[in-house]
C-alpha cells in the first residue's frame, strides 16, 4: 500500500515536472514570436541565444529566427541609409532655406531701394506737376481775366453801339415822322387849295349856267314861212312858235368794269430796300437777291427786327422767318407768313394779309 502510494507520488511529481517543462517551453516560444512580431530584436536575440533546448532543437523556429534577424539587419541598414538620406536632405533643405533667405533678403533690399527711388521720383514728379499746375492755373486765371475784361469791353461797346443805334433810329424816326408830318400838312394844304379851286370853278360854272339859262327864253328863232301847196287850200295852220335851242346836257356814262389781269410778281422788282414811314413807326424791308430778307420796325418802345428767307409765286409773296430780335433780346423761330401782292411798281409795294387787310404799304 505504502509502495503504491510512493509510486503514485513519484508519477505525479514527474508528470508535474513534465507539464511544467512543457508550459515553460510554450511561454518561451510565445515570447519569442511576440518579440518577432513587435520587432523587439533584443528580446529575440536574448531568447535565441539563451541556450534553451526547446528553441535550439526546433529547426523551423531557428529558420524563422534567422530570417527575422537577417530582415532586421536589412531593415536597420535601410533605416540607417534612410536616416542618412534624410539628414542629407535636411542639410540640403537647410542650405536651400539659407540661400532662399539670403535671396529674399537681397530681393527685399533691392525692392526697398527701387521703392525708395520710385517714391523719390514720384515726389519729384508730383512737385513738378504741382508747379506746372500752379503755373497753368495762373496763366488760365490771367487769360480768364483778360477774356472777361475783353468781354466786358465788348459788352460795353455793344451796349454803347446799341444805345447809339437806338438813338440814331429814334432820330431817324422822329426826322421821318417830322418830314411825313410836313409832307402830310403840305399835301393837306394843297388838297384844301385844290378843293377850294374846284369849288370856286364849280360855283363859277354854276353861275355861268344859271346866267345862260336866264337869257335863253328871250331868244326866239324866227319861223320859216309855209309855202302853199298847188292843191286846194286848206285851213291855214297856225304858225309854230320857235322854241329856244338849249344845249343838251352831257350824259355821264359809267365806266364798264374790265376784268383785271392777274398780277405776276417780278422778283427783279421786289429786290431792293423798301420803307414805310408813319407817325407811329418806321418800317424798313430789305429784300436780297440770294432769297434772304430783313425787316426792321422802329417804334417808340423799341426796335423789332426779323430775318429769314423769301420767295414769290405769281401774286403771292411768302416770308419764312428764322430769327426775331426785340431790342437786345433775340430768339430762333420758324414762322411762315403769306401775303398777296396788291401793287408792285418801281416805287411802290402793297401787301395784303390773309384777312385782306393792307399789311404793308412800302415805297422807295
Amino acid at each position: 500500500m505504502r509502495i503504491t502510494f510512493l509510486i503514485l507520488l513519484l508519477n505525479s511529481l514527474f508528470f508535474t515536472q513534465v507539464v511544467s517543462a512543457v508550459s515553460e517551453e510554450a511561454k518561451l516560444k510565445g515570447a519569442l514570436l511576440k518579440a518577432m512580431k513587435t520587432h523587439d530584436t533584443q528580446m529575440v536575440e536574448a531568447i535565441a541565444g539563451g541556450g534553451y533546448e526547446a528553441i535550439d532543437r526546433d529547426d523551423v523556429l531557428q529558420e524563422r529566427i534567422y530570417e527575422y534577424l537577417d530582415a532586421e539587419r536589412q531593415r536597420a541598414i535601410a533605416a540607417k541609409e534612410k536616416a542618412k538620406a534624410d539628414a542629407l536632405a535636411k542639410q540640403k533643405a537647410k542650405e536651400k532655406a539659407k540661400i532662399d533667405a539670403a535671396n529674399a533678403k537681397k530681393a527685399a533690399e533691392a525692392k526697398a531701394k527701387t521703392d525708395a527711388i520710385a517714391k523719390q521720383n514720384a515726389a519729384v514728379a508730383a512737385a513738378a506737376a504741382a508747379v506746372t499746375a500752379k503755373k497753368v492755373a495762373q496763366e488760365k486765371k490771367k487769360a480768364d481775366a483778360i477774356a472777361a475784361k475783353k468781354r466786358a469791353k465788348q459788352k460795353a461797346a455793344a451796349k454803347e453801339k446799341a444805345k447809339k443805334d437806338a438813338a440814331a433810329k429814334e432820330t431817324a424816326r422822329k426826322k421821318a415822322a417830322a418830314e411825313k408830318k410836313k409832307r402830310d400838312a403840305l399835301a393837306a394844304k394843297k388838297a384844301k387849295e385844290k378843293k377850294a379851286q374846284q369849288a370856286k370853278a364849280a360855283e363859277k360854272k354854276r353861275q355861268k349856267a344859271a346866267a345862260a339859262k336866264k337869257k335863253a327864253p328871250k331868244k326866239q328863232v324866227k319861223a320859216k314861212k309855209a309855202t302853199p301847196k298847188k292843191s286846194i287850200p286848206k285851213k291855214a295852220t297856225p304858225k309854230k312858235v320857235a322854241t329856244p335851242k338849249v344845249a343838251p346836257k352831257a350824259v355821264v356814262v359809267a365806266p364798264v368794269a374790265v376784268a383785271a389781269a392777274p398780277l405776276t410778281v417780278s422778283n427783279k422788282k421786289l429786290i431792293g430796300t423798301w420803307k414805310q414811314v408813319s407817325s407811329e413807326k418806321v418800317i424798313t424791308l430789305i429784300i436780297k437777291e440770294d432769297t434772304s430778307f430783313s425787316l426792321e420796325q422802329i417804334e417808340d418802345d423799341g426796335t423789332l427786327t426779323i430775318s429769314g428767307t423769301w420767295k414769290s409765286e405769281e401774286s403771292i409773296f411768302m416770308l419764312s422767318i428764322k430769327k426775331v430780335q426785340r431790342n437786345l433780346h433775340s430768339r430762333e423761330t420758324d414762322i411762315h407768313r403769306i401775303y398777296k401782292v396788291e401793287r408792285l411798281s418801281k416805287h411802290r409795294l402793297v401787301l395784303r394779309d390773309k384777312r385782306n387787310r393792307v399789311a404793308y404799304d412800302l415805297k422807295r
